[in-house]
């Protein structure tokens, strides 16, 4: 099999600039959606605070919905149990903690900015963060706490592919917005920004860092997250991305089917597909979980690719159901999907030739797969290229499978 690296040239460099969520991930596993605790704090109607099945609400809200101090919320769901897993999370830092794993030995740098507070959880991102390749540019907010997410997993969801169920508390990732995003960030060739919507300033001024970021030359990726503050601020009204209309300044957005639904305020896929396309982004791929995903692109920046379905990666698929004892939770599949993506793009900027749909959807596809094999959004590498020899394997079977085989 040949390597899926072997066209690198090592002589080339090129930078990766990101900015979005950063946050701390409390990961509770075999959780049942039917219990007691769970049913009574299910969302009743749209953006009333309540439990979202697949979805994200913040903690504020929730405590606002059940009148109770958010303390109790928790302890009623889950007792007097620690959670199963504690882990970096955040579309934005997992999906560059993992480009930046799989690019370590490709001259590609790979840097995050964002916030944390004065915590013990601010140490806990650092110390994550530190082995890996990534260069963080955190600011520090003083008095404030890292922000959180507590991640309620039910394998038995959804007729038994299992489902997740977020909290999340802003805390010092409220405070971070476009005028803590350096003229350095504009350096790179490729700019991310990932789940802003839990990023509040960022989100509503992302428009300001796309426009100048397009001026600077720059390709821009963004990553949605489920939109709670909008949700909840008029659930019958689209989700806004930024104060003004960002999307003719996006070369490649990437969402999930539902995000992509609430953005649009579409009831169906493709109509949601076409309407994003109406607004002007560059380039389109919207997952849909187990399902195929639907990609598009104008040509502009990624080749030109007419609206169709490509397939998630069956060979995961199919280890998975060999030895279900690889299987840990679905956690973070969307952010390293996210950051497979970016991993392709690099990869085909340096060899310099015309951007690929499918080669990027081939590394999404196996990221977002092989997340399912570990634990929590970010994987811990005990040395330097194992994250990426694990994946070989993994991105060579998508592309057999799509006839795209190099």
């Amino acid at each position: 099999m040949d390597s899926v690296f072997a066209d690198s040239q090592e002589g080339q460099a090129m930078r990766i600039a990101g900015a979005g969520c950063c946050l701390i991930d409390s990961i509770y596993m075999h959780c049942s959606y039917k219990d007691e605790a769970f049913k009574k704090l299910w969302t009743r109607q749209r953006g009333d605070g309540g439990l979202i099945e697949g979805g994200l609400v913040f903690s504020e809200d929730l405590e606002q919905f059940a009148n109770k101090p958010y303390r109790q919320i928790l302890s009623e769901l889950v007792g007097d149990r620690q959670p199963d897993v504690v882990n970096l999370g955040g579309p934005a830092v997992v999906a560059l903690v993992h480009a930046a794993q799989i690019l370590a030995t490709h001259h590609v740098e790979v840097s995050f900015y964002g916030a944390v507070g004065t915590d013990t959880l601010a140490k806990k991102v650092r110390d994550t963060t530190d082995p890996s390749p990534l260069h963080m540019h955190l600011k520090e907010i003083p008095d404030q706490r890292t922000a959180t997410t507590e991640v309620f997993d039910d394998p038995s969801a959804r007729h038994g592919k299992g489902d997740r169920s977020f909290i999340n508390t802003i805390g010092a990732a409220g405070f971070f917005g476009p005028d803590d995003i350096p003229e350095t960030f504009y350096d790179a060739e490729v700019v991310l920004l990932g789940g802003t919507a839990l990023v509040p300033r960022l989100h509503d001024g992302m428009h300001t860092i796309l426009e100048k970021a397009k001026q600077r030359g720059c390709i821009t990726v963004v990553g949605t997250v489920y939109d709670f503050r909008n949700e909840k601020a008029d659930p019958n009204q689209p989700w806004p991305l930024g104060d003004e209309p960002s999307y003719r300044n996006i070369d490649l957005l990437i969402t999930d089917e539902e995000e992509a639904l609430r953005l649009t305020g579409t009831h169906h896929v493709e109509q949601a597909s076409q309407q994003l396309i109406s607004y002007g982004v560059g380039a389109l791929v919207i997952t849909r979980g187990a399902l195929d995903m639907l990609v598009w692109s104008s040509g502009t920046t990624i080749r030109a690719c007419k609206l169709q379905h490509l397939p998630v990666s069956a060979y995961m698929d199919e280890k998975m159901a060999a030895d279900p004892s690889i299987r840990k939770d679905t956690t973070g599949c969307g952010d390293n999907f996210v950051g497979g993506v970016l991993v392709s793009l690099a990869m085909q900027l340096v060899k310099g030739k015309d951007i690929d749909m499918v080669d990027l959807c081939a590394w999404g596809a196996a990221s977002g797969g092989f997340a399912c094999t570990y634990h929590g959004g970010t994987y811990h590498e005990q040395q330097q290229g194992e994250k990426a020899r694990l994946l070989e394997p993994v991105v060579h079977a998508y592309r057999e499978s799509v006839g795209a085989a190099r």
